[in-house]
């Protein structure tokens, strides 16, 4: 876990970032305070990248990967962030950058265990009845009804569009990448009685299964996945050669296979400061407290107003609507069926309302802040950004919450002239050099 932020305004942007790490274990999670998440990624373009989530992409820490993409394309012009960004992903891919096969196999393995294991959680329990040897009573029929649950996620995860370096991979690739891997998965499963237990079923039941098990897995592995467990959010901030003012852009990313990188970026994570648009504040990860501050309400207090206005007006919809059982348009229909759609419909109207107008108040509350900020200096910025941090961590503390944030907050400036500036570092990186650029470590 962690808080991330970048403030931008058209004289340059102030970025800031923790030091916790949340480090989990078989036996439990740990939080330590030594997290290295602010990167330089050119040496030629003022551009950074801030990490959350996932701190390695297949085994290997993101922040190797990125020194790595520096020492070989550092001394590339590119004329956008955005076009920086797809560069990074693209290096990685054609250069097949960390992508052990051992690591894939695992961690495709990982994956059909979890798909197994949640088709099978959603298979109805009268379908997985067993006789008293412990083998199916209707095998076919739970073959079907696990055939579906397959097709169901199958479709689901299509609804999400497919990642950026997987739009023009076809059926015919990934069966020609995964058909090993399957078998030897199945295989395995065959001979060994860990996971979900194989054993148990008809000798032709994972031979029924591989097609659609794998049309699924693709899916699952080529779409673009929003927040999900193992997933990693790069925040790229800077100036491209061809532009005057900052632009942020988030990636999520989650891992690759086959000379591809599963990251996607979606219009809205794409900031540009211009003459429109003047301001940005834009936190990431644990960002509750920042927005809190921001917009004038915290997200739970939000929740809980919304929740309490439905307990109060639910029960006198009735009332409220002014809804009557002898009216005789009504006569011939079953009017409680009637009255409780009615009523689901128009209270689900007013929670509608409520929300946009609590939203609205939210979002204007918001650009105050951001228009208060359009002449703010480099480091006043800079100072705000820190703040949010700090107070962001305070706020763990002072709630007992898991210290997720924390820690010493490294700090830097980015202008299109003086490039990429160190104003607070933590100490075991200080080195002094020409503008904070390099340090011991070349970071």
């Amino acid at each position: 876990m962690t808080a991330v932020v970048g403030i931008l305004n058209k004289r340059g942007a102030a970025i800031a970032a923790d030091s916790a790490v949340t480090r989990t274990r078989y036996n439990g999670r740990k939080v330590t305070k030594n997290g290295n998440k602010m990167i330089r990624l050119s040496n030629c373009v003022p551009i950074s990248v801030m990490l959350t989530g996932n701190g390695a992409y297949l085994r290997t820490q993101w922040d190797i990967i990125i020194r790595h993409y520096r020492q070989h394309r550092g001394d590339i012009v590119h004329p956008t962030v955005e076009a920086c960004v797809h560069d990074f992903f693209r290096y990685i891919a054609d250069n097949n950058l960390f992508c052990e096969d051992n690591i894939i196999k695992r961690w495709i393995g990982y994956e059909l265990d979890q798909l197994f294991e949640h088709a099978d959680n959603n298979v109805d329990f009268k379908i997985k009845e067993r006789d008293d040897n412990d083998q199916l009573k209707s095998p076919k029929t739970y073959l079907k009804s696990f055939i579906t649950q397959l097709r169901r996620y199958r479709t689901n995860w299509l609804e999400t569009g497919i990642s950026e370096h997987f739009k023009d991979y076809t059926p015919e690739q990934f069966h020609v990448f995964i058909n090993d891997i399957i078998t030897d998965y199945l295989s395995e499963k065959e001979s060994h009685e860990d996971g979900f237990n194989f054993n148990t079923f008809p000798t032709d039941f994972l031979a029924s299964l591989k097609e659609d098990l794998e049309s699924t897995l693709m899916a699952r592995l080529t779409t673009r996945r929003y927040h999900a467990d193992g997933s990693a959010e790069l925040v790229f901030t800077g100036f491209g050669s061809e532009q005057d003012y900052p632009s942020l852009v988030s990636t999520v990313v989650f891992e690759g296979f086959d000379n591809r990188v599963n990251y996607h970026i979606r219009p809205e994570d794409i900031i540009c400061i211009s003459e429109e648009n003047p301001v940005a504040i834009c936190p990431f990860a644990q960002k509750d407290v920042i927005k809190s501050l921001l917009r004038g309400l915290h997200v739970d207090y939000s929740r809980m107003i919304a929740n309490t206005m439905q307990e109060i007006y639910r029960p006198f919809s009735n009332d409220i609507f002014d809804i009557n059982e002898d009216d005789k348009e009504f006569e011939n229909l079953d009017f409680m069926e009637f009255q409780m759609m009615l009523q689901d419909v128009k209270v689900d109207d007013l929670d509608k309302k409520f929300y946009n107008a609590n939203v609205r108040y939210l979002n204007k509350k918001q650009h105050k802040w951001e228009k208060n900020l359009e002449d703010y200096d480099l480091l006043a910025m800079a100072a705000l950004a820190q703040s949010l941090i700090d107070l962001t961590g305070f706020h763990r503390i002072l709630t007992f919450s898991e210290e997720g944030v924390g820690g010493p907050v490294d700090l830097a400036v980015i202008t299109k002239n003086e490039g990429f500036t160190w104003l607070s570092r933590k100490s075991w990186y200080h080195h002094k050099d020409i503008g904070g650029q390099y340090g011991v470590l070349g970071v």
